[in-house]
């Protein structure tokens, strides 16, 4: 019976088909729940389910047989051993393209029954049965899968990762190594939507439309810089010294529902004091120095207002200078959240690769819990990766490589 299902208890193989055999088995169901979701500023609530569900209690009947009684009774106390650890379980039907690992979080102590007919079995046929009751971590868990392996990007960049498989959202372990440079900030975040063009979350902004505070023809203006991206070529940043400075209206309408970080690449004029970047959701925020640095400009809720028809939603930026030195702008960049990063506050400081994984980030393969950004570890199940950094030195862009990858989850077994 059940010939062609795996079933190993760490080092016990549950269905031999000689001295164990699997007689009856259930792997318990997930509790479903969910919460609603929100951020700062204007809020539009959401809902969603959630990454992490109730335990599920799973329970397997294996009849066990041997040369006597005693063979019995020692093949019972090997598996109530593995139980007693929490060893994983791997388990898996024949004709699917997976096996899959269940977790333990507590056992029953795995009794042998006593009562007829079984206690007749155990003296005089030499077998009885078992039953195992686990309660286990939700998911049943894949191999290690990888999506990407030394990705060259240049930064700012995305990465697709519709190919994930599974049935619920999976950490991500993520590496960037800056083969030719150096990683002195690095933030990413996942878009719940894939594939995206990295255009939506990074915007030059120079290619959007300024007007002067109050009304009117912009008092800034456009200007060349050779650090600014994408290419440093031609007109790449956006400057202004007025006060009340120059505002934007970024048109968020058709993101989806969610809190958002937004970064800004910007600097001010060495006598500039202060030049400032806002929103209307948080406090002005001063420009720190005279190269051009990521620095957040706070976390918003986008869409910022519900609409309908021909209407938009908008997040108003307003970049000021002091009245007579400048605040300049390169990029406006959404990173959706939640989302992971590293930032040195030593301006010459870096890392030679940045790891994220096991809700921890390592800078060149040492914990560095100081310098870390919001969390350590991503959770998805596809989506749009999301990735913006910078080096100690001013460029354009920052070349890496990157590598991803995952143990897929499901609800009960994996199949493709």
């Amino acid at each position: 019976m059940n010939a062609d299902i795996v079933l190993v208890v760490g080092g016990f193989d549950c269905n031999d088909g000689v001295n164990t055999r699997l007689i009856a088995w259930s792997l318990g169901k997930p509790t479903r729940s969910a919460e609603s979701l929100g951020g700062p500023g204007v809020d539009i609530a959401r809902a969603g389910a959630l990454d992490v569900s109730a335990w599920a209690e799973a329970h397997f009947t294996i009849a066990i047989g041997g040369a006597d009684v005693d063979d019995v009774t020692a093949r019972v106390a090997a598996l109530a051993n593995e139980l007693r650890d929490l060893s994983a379980i791997i388990i898996g039907l024949k004709g699917s393209a997976h096996t899959g690992m269940l977790i333990p979080t507590r056992t029953d102590c795995v009794e042998i029954p006593l009562e007829s007919p079984w206690d007749s079995r155990l003296m005089n046929a030499h077998k009885t049965a078992v039953e195992i009751v686990v309660q286990r971590e939700p998911w049943v868990y894949g191999a290690v899968t990888a999506l990407y392996a030394a990705q060259a990007l240049s930064l700012p960049a995305v990465l697709n990762l519709s190919a994930m498989l599974g049935q619920a959202a999976a950490p991500l372990n993520l590496l960037f190594d800056a083969a030719t440079a150096n990683l002195h900030q690095l933030v990413c975040g996942v878009y719940p939507d894939a594939p995206v063009a990295l255009s939506k979350f990074i915007l030059k902004a120079v290619d959007l439309t300024w007007y002067a505070t109050g009304g009117g023809a912009p008092a800034g203006s456009a200007v060349a810089e050779a650090n600014g991206w994408p290419d440093g070529a031609g007109n790449t940043l956006w400057k202004v010294n007025t006060l009340v400075g120059d505002y934007t209206d970024l048109d968020v309408t058709d993101f989806m529902g969610g809190s958002y970080a937004l970064y800004a690449n910007v600097r001010r004029d060495a006598g500039a004091s202060p030049a400032t970047i806002e929103t209307p959701y948080g406090d002005a925020v001063a420009i720190e120095g005279t190269d051009l640095r990521r620095q957040l400009v706070g976390l918003v809720s986008l869409p910022c207002a519900s609409v309908r028809g021909a209407a938009t939603s908008t997040l108003r930026v307003t970049l000021c200078g002091d009245g007579t030195d400048y605040a300049y702008c390169n990029t406006l960049e959404i990173i959706p959240t939640p989302l992971v990063g590293w930032h040195h506050v030593t301006p010459a400081s870096y890392a030679d690769t940045l790891r994220f994984a096991d809700g921890f980030v390592y800078a060149d393969d040492v914990a560095s819990l100081g310098y870390r950004t919001n969390d350590a570890e991503l959770i998805a199940l596809g989506g749009t990766l999301v990735i913006t950094g910078e080096s100690t030195a001013e460029a354009p862009t920052l070349a890496v490589t990157a590598s991803a990858e995952y143990v897929p989850r499901w609800e009960q077994l994996p199949s493709l």
